[in-house]
């Protein structure tokens, strides 16, 4: 199963440790195709990447997907775009 986790990457990273600690319960049950959200070395800029490349990159994460599993504790316009775009596309969102 792939899994795409979500969770807010400007807002969030007073949780990275949270959101570690899910992801590696994640992978228990599928592959997890957005560890990096995990990542503590990131810090509230996100990635050194252009945000076209960021957005196609995840897009296409997201729709080879079995399920989207968000964190949502901080507020985050992306997370709430990926979960309209995972509803969108009929996906089960946790």
């Amino acid at each position: 199963m792939k899994i795409y986790f979500a969770g807010s990457v400007s807002a969030g990273r007073q949780d990275v440790e949270s959101y570690k600690e899910l992801i590696n319960y994640i992978k228990n049950h599928g592959d997890v195709l957005t560890e990096h959200v995990g990542d503590s070395s990131m810090n509230e800029l996100g990635e050194d990447k252009p945000p076209e490349f960021i957005h196609e990159r995840d897009m296409s994460w997201l729709a080879e997907s079995d399920v989207l599993i968000a964190e949502v504790s901080n507020p985050s316009l992306g997370v709430g775009f990926e979960i309209a775009r995972a509803i969108e596309n009929k996906m089960n969102v946790l």
